[in-house]
């Protein structure tokens, strides 16, 4: 067998080398400051405000702007209505854009005035039959099809008797007809 030299002078001074530049570049990059770039800001409401047209607001039948709106108190409110569309064209002429919201409080929901403006708007609640019915659907789905997800319950167009029940079930979405005490029915 031949026998090698351990180390040649040339080896060692690669090693010797190396060395220094090494620990060299391991404290330079650990004394370096990090640079950070500045974040822009921006305002979202200036720039929201140009682009969408703010909603017409009624607090207890009064016209009021958006600031009336964020003073009060959540707990305070009675009802919120919001009417949009066509529906809303019958208020104002540009309102079909805007659309307007109806905000009743429970301090003013007895007074007269307030009584008679929400009388005026558009929107009808729920007959104490149609809230049975409802929930009488809502039942059935819930033993018939308890996996299912319910999407929607209400009045069927056109017929005041019958409602629709609009649910999916396994990715497919389905719908389902029911009397006005809540039994299905066939069409």
């Amino acid at each position: 067998m031949f026998t090698q030299l351990a180390s040649t002078t040339r080896s060692l001074g690669c090693y010797l080398l190396a060395a220094p530049l090494l620990l060299a570049l391991v404290l330079n990059s650990s004394c370096a400051q990090k640079v950070v770039a500045p974040v822009p800001t921006a305002t979202v409401a200036n720039s929201q405000a140009t682009k969408m047209p703010t909603a017409i607001i009624y607090v207890d039948g009064q016209r009021q702007d958006s600031t009336a709106l964020r003073k009060i108190n959540p707990a305070d409110i009675a009802s919120i209505n919001v009417v949009k569309g066509e529906a809303a064209r019958a208020y104002a002429p540009t309102a079909d854009k805007q659309g307007i919201i109806f905000v009743t409080t429970k301090q003013n929901q007895d007074r007269a005035d307030v009584a008679a403006f929400n009388k005026s708007f558009p929107l009808t609640p729920a007959t104490p039959a149609q809230n049975a019915a409802v929930a009488a659907i809502m039942a059935y789905m819930t033993k018939a099809y308890p996996t299912a997800r319910l999407e929607t319950v209400g009045p069927l167009e056109g017929s005041s008797d019958r409602y629709r029940a609009t649910f999916k079930q396994s990715d497919q979405r389905r719908q389902l007809l029911f009397d006005g005490q809540g039994q299905p029915v066939k069409e």
